[in-house]
């Protein structure tokens, strides 16, 4: 179904068109919002208020991207606003919460050092600037190209492809200052 039929029927009121559309782009969002944030109760939070503001302001889309877009947009948005109002500064997750996160992503056999890393890795990236860690988590965290940032972000393509080549760089030298240029 075309973007903006979709967005018709869900305007018009059609829940079986919004359900379709909330469990299609559910987990996209909630890793998003959990890439942001990092706190899984308050990303689940952020992801039902995003769809919320879908299903309230769905007649304001307008069709000029894709709906998808639209809707990364209002989780960034809705992210970024978070972040702003509670004045958090950490961005990865916490050193306890280290082992949750492995084992979410399957890798339960990891090193302490290797945790260790993965906590000092989420420390720097904390440090980064607010666009570059957006583009970073699109990029690497929702695997998403990087075309598809670049509208989400509002910028141009090449713009996208400096944010995170920056933020790479910037990771591997800090990253490098501590473990030595061993840091793969």
């Amino acid at each position: 179904m075309d973007d903006r039929l979709l967005a018709q029927r869900i305007a018009q009121g059609d829940n079986l068109a919004f359900e379709t559309f909330f469990n299609d782009n559910k987990l996209k969002v909630l890793n998003l919002c959990y890439g942001m944030v990092h706190d899984r109760d308050k990303a689940e939070d952020l992801c039902q208020d995003v769809f919320l503001e879908v299903w309230s302001s769905i007649s304001s889309f307008q069709g000029k991207s894709k709906l998808s877009t639209w809707l990364y947009r209002i989780a960034i948005n809705k992210a970024i606003n978070y972040l702003r109002k509670e004045k958090i500064k950490r961005f990865f997750v916490p050193f306890e919460s280290v082992d949750y996160y492995i084992q979410s992503s399957e890798r339960v056999d990891l090193s302490m050092q290797e945790k260790e890393k993965i906590v000092q890795m989420s420390k720097i990236i904390d440090t980064l600037p607010s666009k570059q860690k957006q583009a970073l988590i699109m990029f690497i965290y929702d695997q998403m190209p990087q075309k598809e940032i670049a509208e989400i972000m509002n910028v141009s393509l090449p713009s996208v492809e400096v944010l995170i080549h920056r933020a790479k760089k910037k990771i591997k030298q800090k990253m490098d200052k501590i473990y030595g240029n061993a840091f793969e």
